[in-house]
């Protein structure tokens, strides 16, 4: 049973990322405080930013668990790197 709250307490910490602006940076913070692994070390910074979506997968379980879409509202520089830009959350959804 606590282990049932934790999980609701998770998602609602997520679901609250919805409509809200941020760094790419900071989402990824957020979702690696939430029990996420990070996604900045995975090389897949292009393929996030041309699908809008970024898929996070549990520490615990090493399943995918929950997919944020979002739009770019500010893009990365060229001499910046590719996960510098500004993000605004679309759609939070548990798998």
């Amino acid at each position: 049973l606590a282990r049932k709250v934790k999980e609701v307490s998770k998602m609602r910490t997520i679901e609250k990322l919805l409509n809200k602006e941020m760094s790419f940076v900071e989402l990824d913070n957020v979702m690696v405080k939430n029990g996420f692994y990070s996604v900045l070390d995975d090389g897949v910074m292009e393929d996030v930013k041309s699908d809008k979506k970024v898929v996070y997968t549990g520490v615990g379980t090493g399943m995918c668990e929950v997919v944020v879409e979002f739009e770019i509202t500010i893009d990365n520089g060229e001499d910046e790197d590719a996960e510098a830009f500004y993000l605004e959350v679309t759609s939070v959804e548990k798998f």
